[in-house]
């Protein structure tokens, strides 16, 4: 019978974790119940631990039959079968006979007798042995065991894709030896619960899993799941029947409370797993098979991400099996079989990333005995005096120093903000780790891909807890000896960790600024930083700069509204976004100097009266426009010189939002928005704006660029997109060239730009969410990680809205950091969505990096706005640094400055 299947979902990285956790946590589960089985039932007080013994006798840490046989299994399901199939239980009936006859440590009675029968019946090895199971099962009044229930984890990882197909495939497995109704149900409902703990991260999948069961036996499994929630674990002591053997694992689980995360205090969400085991195996009996059984679900739910490292160290067990391997299986499992792009989970060595091909060696700042490094330093041969590595990253399956006797500590934590679910329990288990190796007078190599984010946080954590020094501290010493380079900063919640755990008053994770000293030095460095961006602009090359955001964001717009596909010859047509950018850039002039000299402006204001103007050269209500804006009846209106130019009355395309809100009587803000837009326009008008972030106060001019956005587009997120991207531009326009260290490599300088950019963003937005932050993250993250992939491109700027042209931007310039490389980014960008929008964001950024000799000349020369836009940009920077029309009691040295730009 032919079997259709559906794929497996594709999980992300907390997906992964948690699938990796489900074969790990019945192994540590199954090693933490092996020194207590059939022995005295632990009290309350006692706390069960990995000393091995029990029936074995078992060495510390190794799992036992329970955990052999889910691995026999494992190894099948980890190729991409489906369980389901004659072939697949063929399969997995050998391994059962090849376990048995040579690596058996202990054995259930029925799973013996069956196999044994199924061994001598021969014939194919799937059908022999469900035929013995059948027999004993027709015999036997007491055929309800938990032998097939403690192996069934890995049976849900294998059936991730359908609900249906994992109860059929569950059914088949426990048939195998265990075919008794009792025990095809109980594996169907663990299977459920463990598929929905890693597909959603709950535990709501067991009892989900009732509509899975044939409907007249749902009624009584509903009366034990609620009487397992009723009663304590130890309750249900004949736990060697499946039903008390799954009523005593859920009863664990659900009696026992999740802690609250309280970092400071060593609280900790995913402690819930540690604890609810030492409940399992106090239950009594059959302890090692309970734990098992219970730490499938529990590692399916907390990730292996959740499962202590001093246990995950210990645990091994038949056929050689280490955390890895238990790991390796998992994944692979819940992938349909296949690696990942990098090689993960079967690769033998991970690659390097291209940002840190260079290896280096550096001693830990607080304790010579610990040395800082990267995963170069790894494939490079390493440091040859070290006891001990600490790993922070993926690794492959070679020894991670081949030839040398070391500890290897293996820590999942993944290097991007919102894609670890335990955080601050892992960075906390990893330095505690490192603090115990260095207790046993162990040199101690900590690493992570390149050496820059996830190493520090750790090592910080670590100087906490060996010298009580405090974050801050910390951070600024490894910073200071990390000279290679250094990107926690832009990993708000690594970040936000470090501080959490080693801030006794930052409990819970609240702010680590508190005291009035701390709030005074950030004071001061933010003027620090607004005077350094002021004088940004009188140095000889940010007239190019800001040259090239305006240029750049013009002929992205072009090239973006023809999908990159320009005429060889003749004038290349300015955009509405690149004539909106026109009057922002002025209107932002005019109101500097309305604020020079009235000593008071609002300039959200301002550049509403240069909208107005546009509207009226477009023709757009004019008599509506002149009645509310001129005063004297022989006054010119639209003024200033831009009225003057005739291209700014051509129509270049619509922007109906922006259109529809300069209708209205009354300008739209952030508080009373006169529209519910989040289109991209809200951003590409509002990019001038980052000079004056660049080169004045920046938490001023940020809060300015939301409310020019609010004038037409009252969508928050579109607000937000424009303020944001004024921040990265700004940071692109007093970026400089990369600092080549003697041993270390680049780093590029855009990239750099717009990772400070984003580690800036709490200190100028007060606004700013986390998971605004997170999003700018991950968009610089994929640029990192799969650069110029239009796939990509798409799913982060999928609409013609302003956050898609923020992250696709973004996207892009990452993705083309380097000055001969602005052509092809603005091509890529062009085929976005939509390509104008993300192209302008693209142009900009990079143009403001660059300088605009590095925009394609033949493009910039032919752009009917080139002069326009080159005026602007040498005109605002005259404003911000020179002030050439004077103020309220100065001259200025430009009579004719006020004319060019009345102060409206």
């Amino acid at each position: 019978m032919a079997h259709a299947r559906k794929p497996q979902p594709q999980l992300d990285s907390l997906g992964t974790d948690r699938a990796a956790g489900v074969l790990l946590g019945a192994a540590v589960g199954d090693a933490l119940g092996v020194p207590y089985e059939f022995a005295a039932r632990l009290r309350e007080d006692q706390q069960p631990q990995m000393i091995g013994g029990g029936l074995g006798p078992y060495e510390p840490g190794e799992y036992s039959d329970d955990t052999q046989m889910q691995v026999c299994i494992a190894e099948v399901a980890a190729t991409g079968a489906d369980l389901r199939t004659p072939g697949a239980l063929d399969q997995i009936a050998a391994h059962f006979q090849q376990w048995l006859s040579g690596g058996a440590t202990d054995v259930g009675s029925q799973t013996r007798t069956v196999l044994d029968v199924a061994r001598r019946a021969g014939g194919a090895p799937g059908a022999a042995l469900l035929e013995a199971a059948r027999g004993f099962t027709a015999g036997n009044d007491r055929a309800a065991g938990n032998g097939s229930l403690m192996r069934t984890g890995i049976v849900a990882l294998a059936h991730l894709g359908d609900a249906e197909e994992m109860a059929q495939a569950a059914t088949a497995v426990s048939a195998l030896t265990h075919p008794d109704p009792d025990c095809a149900d109980a594996c169907v409902l663990w299977c459920c619960g463990i598929r929905t703990a890693v597909l959603e991260g709950t535990f709501d999948g067991v009892r989900a899993g009732l509509d899975l069961l044939p409907a007249e036996r749902r009624g009584v499994w509903v009366r034990r799941l609620d009487e397992a929630e009723a009663h304590p674990p130890h309750h249900f002591g004949n736990n060697g029947w499946v039903v008390h053997a799954l009523q005593a694992a859920w009863s664990a689980i659900t009696r026992t409370a999740v802690p609250e995360l309280l970092p400071a205090k060593g609280s900790f969400p995913a402690q819930h797993l540690r604890l609810a085991l030492e409940a399992a195996v106090r239950a009594g009996t059959d302890t090692d098979t309970v734990a098992a059984i219970a730490g499938a679900l529990l590692g399916a739910r907390w990730g292996c991400s959740g499962i202590p490292l001093q246990w995950q160290q210990a645990v091994h067990g038949w056929p050689g099996h280490r955390q890895a391997d238990l790991v390796r299986l998992a994944v692979l499992t819940a992938r349909g079989g296949s690696d990942d792009a990098a090689g993960w989970p079967s690769a033998q060595r991970m690659p390097i990333p291209s940002h840190s091909s260079r290896a280096f060696a550096i001693h830990h700042p607080h304790d010579p005995g610990v040395v800082l490094g990267n995963l170069a330093l790894l494939q490079d041969g390493g440091p040859a005096d070290v006891d001990a590595v600490v790993s922070l990253c993926r690794m492959g399956t070679d020894p991670v120093l081949p030839g040398a006797d070391v500890e290897h500590v293996r820590v999942w934590l993944v290097d991007s903000d919102g894609n670890n679910a335990n955080l601050c329990y892992v960075v906390d288990q990893a330095a505690r780790e490192v603090l115990r190796l260095r207790r046993e007078d162990k040199r101690v190599l900590l690493h992570c891909a390149a050496g820059q984010s996830r190493t520090p946080a750790v090592a910080a954590v670590y100087s906490h807890l060996a010298t009580e020094i405090d974050p801050k501290t910390a951070l600024s010493d490894l910073r200071g000896v990390l000279l290679h380079g250094w990107q926690l900063s832009a990993h708000a919640e690594l970040h936000d960790a470090v501080h959490a755990l080693a801030t006794p008053a930052a409990c819970g994770g609240t702010s680590p600024v508190s005291g009035p000293r701390e709030v005074e030095e950030v004071r001061q460095e933010r003027e620090a930083e607004s005077e350094r961006q002021v004088e940004f602009l009188k140095e000889k090359w940010a007239a190019s700069r800001v040259r090239g955001l305006l240029l750049g964001l013009a002929v992205g717009d072009t090239l973006g509204a023809a999908r990159g596909k320009l005429p060889a010859e003749g004038s290349l047509r300015a955009g509405v976004s690149t004539q909106l950018a026109c009057f922002t850039a002025e209107g932002t002039i005019r109101a500097c100097v309305r604020g020079d000299h009235r000593g008071l402006c609002h300039p959200p204001s301002v550049v509403w009266h240069a909208y107005c103007r546009w509207a009226a050269l477009q023709g757009i209500e004019v008599e509506r426009m002149r009645r509310r804006w001129v005063t004297a009846g022989d006054e010119e209106w639209p003024d200033g010189w831009l009225a003057q130019v005739p291209v700014l009355a051509h129509r270049r395309g619509s922007a109906p939002t922006t259109v529809a809100a300069l209708s209205k009587i009354e300008q739209g803000t952030m508080e009373k928005p006169t529209t519910t837009s989040r289109g991209c326009h809200a951003l590409t008008r509002t990019l001038p704006v980052a000079v004056a972030v660049a080169g004045n106060d920046p938490e001023y001019w940020v809060r300015q660029a939301r409310e020019i956005a609010a004038l037409t587009h009252g969508d928050p997120a579109a607000q937000s997109a424009a303020a944001h991207a004024t921040v990265l531009l700004s940071h692109c326009l007093t970026s400089t060239p990369e600092v080549q260290g003697s041993l270390f490599v680049a780093q590029s300088q855009v990239r750099q730009a717009l990772m400070d950019a984003i580690h800036a963003l709490p200190d100028i937005d007060p606004d700013l969410s986390s998971r605004e932050r997170v999003q700018l993250i991950k968009a610089l993250e994929q640029a990192d990680n799969h650069p110029a992939d239009p796939k990509r491109l798409a799913h982060l700027a999928p609409d013609a809205t302003a956050p898609s042209a923020l992250f696709g931007g973004l996207y892009v310039a990452a993705s083309f950091p380097e000055r001969d490389q602005v052509g092809a980014a603005l091509r890529f960008a062009a085929g976005a969505p939509d390509g104008d929008s993300v192209a302008c964001m693209t142009g900009a950024l990079l143009g403001a990096a660059h300088g605009a000799e590095a925009l394609p000349v033949d493009l910039v020369s032919r752009h009917e706005l080139a002069w326009v836009l080159d005026t602007l940009a040498r005109d605002l920077v005259a404003q911000i640094v020179d002030h050439p029309s004077g103020g309220e009691y100065l001259g200025g040295w430009d009579p004719h400055w006020r004319g060019r730009y009345p102060g409206w």
